[in-house]
């Protein structure tokens, strides 16, 4: 009996100084803002695509094509770097803004396979209710394209390690074909070899 309140206490022992080492180990989290400056990291970052989208949106709205309401489609912006940029981030941030503003609305073109599935499914499929279907014919055709390239340069030494990043977007006609928008921003950071 007494051994069996001697492998109590130890189990107790060993339990309470787990979770005090536990404790001490701890890793406090703190919210911070967004937009906030917070490089952490050499390379493209939350900072970055903030930036970006601040700096595209501002000169896209002050685009003379703005003065009635648009229509625009946006591709992929392609990732020219050899880093996993998930490039959606910057389109999807861009979208939201403008669609706030009330100058443009989007299409996805990727969807139209999916949409025009989904028409037909509506109004040709014995099964569905007609007096809810959406009519074929109605949907939007966009006025420009919005697309983009990501591109870096870096550079190394035995002291030194150079990023130079450029995010470049424009918007095209679909009519005319002609570009009628473009801005980039440009990014460099730099850090002594070994800084962690």
């Amino acid at each position: 009996m007494k051994g069996i309140f001697v492998t109590l206490g130890f189990t107790s022992l060993l339990i309470s100084g787990c979770s005090s080492e536990a404790v001490r180990h701890k890793t406090l989290v703190q919210r911070v803002d967004p937009a906030s400056t917070l490089d952490t990291d050499i390379t493209f970052s939350a900072e970055d695509l903030h930036q970006s989208v601040e700096k595209m949106v501002s000169s896209m709205l002050r685009s003379r094509i703005f003065h009635k309401k648009v229509v625009i489609d946006v591709w992929d912006v392609e990732n020219a770097t050899d880093e996993h940029v998930d490039t959606r981030a910057i389109t999807d941030s861009i979208k939201t803004t403008i669609i706030k503003s009330g100058k443009a609305v989007f299409i996805d073109s990727r969807m139209r396979e999916a949409l025009q599935k989904e028409l037909a499914y509506q109004n040709k499929n014995p099964y569905s209710d007609k007096k809810h279907a959406r009519k074929i014919g109605k949907q939007f055709g966009a006025d420009y394209i919005l697309k983009g390239r990501l591109v870096s340069i870096k550079q190394r030494n035995s002291q030194l390690e150079d990023f130079y990043y450029k995010l470049t977007l424009e918007l095209q006609s679909v009519e005319t074909g002609v570009i009628v928008w473009i801005e980039e921003k440009k990014f460099r950071k730099k850090r002594a070899v070994g800084e962690f």
